[in-house]
């Protein structure tokens, strides 16, 4: 299932514009981070998977210096990847993992200097992907979570 929160008009728009982008990424930010301080998951989660799309664009677009950019990108998958575990969502938290890690190496490969701020990313998702594949165990939990463990390939 591929994921789409934002339209091709609306997607369109915010590549044109850093400032439109910058806006709309703390916009959906901030919303779905209320929405998911007050648990209602479902309401948070179009605005986080905004958040999300749109960090992703500002990587491309270099709205934001690289560390920056990397750090919104990080925080908006983490809590996305959140409100999918909350919502039982399996398949979509480890789609979102996969999209965030499988993006970082690229840029990784692209913009070797910016090894260090990538490595930091790479970290806070494998912690994330640790704890709760912790909680998991620790519920008996009888659906197993794998991801690629691709943290490893970053030196």
């Amino acid at each position: 299932m591929k994921l789409r929160f934002l339209c091709g008009a609306h997607r369109a728009e915010l590549s044109k514009s850093s400032g439109r982008a910058i806006t709309c990424w703390q916009d959906g930010f901030d919303t779905g981070q209320m929405f998911y301080e007050q648990q209602m998951w479902q309401e948070a989660l179009p605005h986080l998977g905004c958040a999300f799309e749109t960090s992703e664009i500002m990587i491309t677009i270099r709205a934001l210096e690289a560390s920056n950019a990397y750090e919104l990108f990080t925080s908006s998958a983490s809590l996305l990847m959140g409100v999918f575990g909350k919502l039982g969502r399996v398949e979509q938290y480890q789609n979102i993992y996969c999209i965030t890690v499988d993006r970082l190496k690229r840029e990784l490969f692209s913009n070797p200097e910016t090894e260090m701020f990538i490595t930091k990313s790479l970290n806070t998702l494998y912690r994330q992907v640790q704890e709760l594949d912790s909680l998991a165990d620790q519920k008996n939990s009888s659906e197993s979570l794998t991801y690629p463990h691709t943290f490893s390939a970053v030196h």
